[in-house]
């Protein structure tokens, strides 16, 4: 049965390829996963009452998020559908009530910011999880797992979480600014790194044991990724594309030193100009060595043209999970929210979600906007597109598991 739902849906990739649109500008100084909603077409025709939540449909013969699924490469490692949950307080309110009873929603990934948690070595306690256990509280009560995404460096300069790392990092070792990252560390100087090993087996030792959580992703650049942040302001500090290379496979031989209980992750990227694709190539053979998950945050349905093509995906991801396949689990994320009226550049997760399965995908990452196209009637997008948005969900669940 399984089996034939992944066939149905490949079917459906293929079926669904359409012209894209123009490639993302590689101009600027790191990818911004955390972008602001796209205006959307306003439609409210025949909604539920204003602030009510749309019902969501329990699908039939819906597998189990915390089933061994053997129509998975990995039937025992994590699988679903899962709720981005960026460090935004107030998203959180808007979103709680559409995906945490959602039967197609396997749970929610929540964010570490290093800062918010590590008081330094003179605290007592030193650190303070207190927040991220009121915050994934109710999950866990409804039964959901959570996944963790681990930022030691933030996005932009004014959002509240551009300065991730500690005050007393920063006292221990230089540091550099620029626009899409705010401040941050010489990553491969040995008051980073030290500092953040600590901190990243200290998160393994509260969480390895909770049986509600089911992955981590430690971000070793720029947010949760391996993309150098400031990679231009850092070169006045000795970088260089081999340096930025041995740190990050160092870092990777630390992870996996770990022995974690739960499964560990990084994600994909590439830089320079063109895209250094090796360093990407790289990272994904050296992370399914030591059993970690890769994922790329970048997908987009310029992916999918470009892999029927047999052309290269952005930062390769598509010939690293090729090569991975069998290995390691596999995870994606969208570059950005998408487009409901495939008018953009990251297109509809109606065809998004079949491709990513036929790449045998089994962790699949949807932004906040994208849950409430589907579910939140005071979506302007949610009467035009809620149907084909919860259908696609759906599907996508009855290959990856839900939570009926």
């Amino acid at each position: 049965m399984r089996s034939t739902l992944t066939s149905l849906l490949v079917l459906a990739f293929a079926a669904c390829l359409i012209p894209g649109a123009p490639a993302q500008d590689s101009s600027q100084d790191g990818p911004m996963p955390d972008s602001p909603a796209q205006d959307r077409p306003a439609q409210k025709q025949n909604n539920p009452a204003p602030g009510k939540a749309a019902s969501a449909h329990v699908p039939a013969n819906l597998p189990s998020c915390t089933d061994s699924l053997s129509n998975l490469a990995f039937p025992n490692a994590p699988h679903g559908l899962f709720a981005i949950m960026f460090p935004n307080p107030t998203m959180h309110a808007k979103l709680n009530p559409f995906v945490i009873h959602n039967p197609v929603v396997c749970g929610a990934n929540f964010y570490l910011v290093w800062n918010q948690i590590d008081k330094g070595p003179g605290a007592s306690p030193r650190y303070d999880w207190s927040r991220m256990d009121e915050e994934i509280a109710p999950w866990i009560a409804a039964g959901k797992e959570i996944n963790f995404i681990v930022w030691a460096t933030g996005y932009g300069q004014g959002n509240g979480t551009a300065k991730a790392t500690p005050d007393y990092v920063f006292r221990q070792t230089p540091s550099v600014d620029c626009p899409n990252a705010g401040t941050v560390p010489v990553f491969w100087e040995k008051g980073f790194v030290t500092n953040y090993q600590e901190f990243m087996r200290a998160v393994v030792q509260k969480y390895g044991g909770n049986a509600s959580v089911g992955y981590i992703r430690f971000g070793l650049g720029i947010g949760g990724e391996t993309y150098p942040a400031c990679m231009y302001a850092l070169k006045s500090r000795g970088f260089s594309p081999e340096r930025w290379r041995h740190y990050i496979i160092d870092m990777l031989d630390f992870e996996a030193s770990l022995n974690s209980p739960k499964q560990l992750m990084v994600g994909i990227n590439t830089f320079g100009n063109p895209p250094d694709m090796g360093f990407a190539d790289a990272v994904a053979k050296h992370a399914a060595q030591h059993g970690i998950a890769i994922g790329s945050q970048t997908l987009s349905f310029e992916d999918a043209q470009n892999e029927r093509r047999g052309s290269p995906c952005a930062v390769d991801w598509c010939r690293n999970f090729h090569e991975a396949e069998g290995k390691v689990p596999l995870e994606l994320q969208t570059r950005k929210q998408s487009n409901p009226d495939r008018n953009g550049i990251i297109g509809s997760m109606v065809d998004l979600l079949p491709f990513a399965l036929h790449m045998r995908t089994q962790i699949i990452e949807v932004y906040p906007e994208d849950w409430l196209v589907a579910y939140d009637p005071d979506d302007p997008a949610y009467a035009q597109y809620h149907q084909e948005y919860q259908q696609a969900y759906e599907s996508a669940a009855k290959v990856l598991g839900g939570h009926p």
